[in-house]
């Protein structure tokens, strides 16, 4: 009786060290990556053929151990975890890195909009359960076999970007707390210019993300609509004390006719001023809008890089367009974000404050 009593004990304690274990295993001399099946946020289903391709990369790369898809299932299942949930967040990303022992795991989306492919990237580090590492990519094309030509060459260079990150080691170091909100409607193209934002934010060191969960849930405790603010200054900055936070960034994608509007702005809560803000130009091509939200971003990170004053813009919607064409001809924007600044180039009242032509549209209804 005693041996069958031992042995059952013996049997057991290998499961329960590792259920109970918060860090990964460290023992190998490369690390130890899971890569989670990318997140389409069209349907919020996962798709695994980004995945693959970047699962391969990896395992061609001497610098990750990657954990096998199989695997990485059936330990998941072992654990009571479904393998086919969606997972495109820290929480969800974290206990699965803690139960198949990896020290990084990564995950992101990867939506589809027409010929368009757009592609977030995020790497958590289980032992400081922090970011380490993000990127937003996105390729056109007439045919899916262009869009995934391209993409397969920017996850190729991605994988050998990030083989060179090495995450800080200091769990107490954080940044900026930051609020993003976002009043777009509910549309998959709003969700997925939504993660994008997130992503950028993530990425970036200077920033503390307040979770969306998070901040939904603190919302509903102040019993606040977030559909029934007005984005003025006062308003933002009252929003933001409200919630406890240093900055406050506002998205909003949404249809004005058979056009696209994108706006972006930034506050700094404590110094009661607008940061940063692009004037919109309305576009029924994603692609375009996509470059807009790559100037504000290189702008704004820029300047937090170099340390210098943020780029200041009146209250009331009145952005300085000479200003923003000055900072795209300097290549702030870079790359494919020219074309947007040509856009600024070309309007009839070239060099003056516009910002406000462009209406705010309807409030949707409040959430049910």
């Amino acid at each position: 009786m005693k041996s069958k009593t031992l042995a059952l004990i013996l049997a057991l304690v290998p499961a329960v060290s590792f259920a109970s274990s918060s860090k990964p295993d460290t023992s190998h001399a490369v690390g130890k990556i899971a890569v989670l099946d990318l997140v389409d946020m069209g349907d919020n289903q996962q798709h695994s053929e980004i995945s693959e391709i970047l699962r391969k990369d990896l395992s061609g790369n001497s610098k990750w151990t990657v954990v096998n898809r199989d695997t990485l299932n059936k330990r998941l299942t072992d654990f009571n975890m479904n393998p086919r949930q969606a997972c495109n967040n820290p929480q969800c990303s974290f206990d699965i890195g803690n139960v198949v022992q990896a020290e990084y795991v990564l995950f992101g989306t990867s939506t589809s909009f027409g010929n368009i492919h757009t592609v977030s990237l995020k790497i958590l580090h289980i032992p400081t359960a922090k970011i380490a590492w993000t990127k937003v990519m996105e390729a056109s094309g007439l045919t899916e076999a262009e869009r995934m030509n391209g993409l397969e060459k920017s996850l190729s260079a991605a994988v050998g970007e990030f083989s060179q990150v090495r995450p800080g080691l200091d769990k107490g170091k954080h940044g900026r707390s930051l609020a993003v909100i976002d009043l777009s409607e509910n549309t998959p193209q709003s969700r997925a210019f939504f993660d994008r934002v997130c992503t950028r934010i993530y990425g970036n060191g200077a920033y503390d993300l307040m979770s969306p969960t998070e901040l939904a849930e603190l919302l509903a405790a102040l019993e606040i609509n977030k559909y029934s603010i007005v984005p003025s200054l006062e308003n933002m900055i009252g929003l933001g004390q409200k919630l406890g936070v240093s900055n406050l960034l506002y998205s909003r994608l949404y249809r004005d006719g058979k056009s696209f509007i994108y706006r972006l702005a930034m506050y700094d809560v404590a110094g009661k001023a607008l940061v940063l803000e692009l004037p919109p130009q309305p576009s029924d091509e994603l692609i375009k809008l996509l470059d807009y939200e790559k100037v504000f971003f290189n702008t704004l990170f820029s300047k937090e890089k170099d340390g210098g004053q943020p780029v200041v813009v009146k209250d009331g919607g009145h952005s300085n367009k000479a200003l923003w064409i000055s900072l795209g001809v300097l290549g702030i924007g870079g790359g494919v974000a020219a074309y947007w600044v040509e856009n600024l180039k070309k309007s009839p009242d070239n060099g003056a404050n516009n910002g406000g032509s462009i209406g705010q549209p309807k409030l949707p209804p409040p959430e049910p």
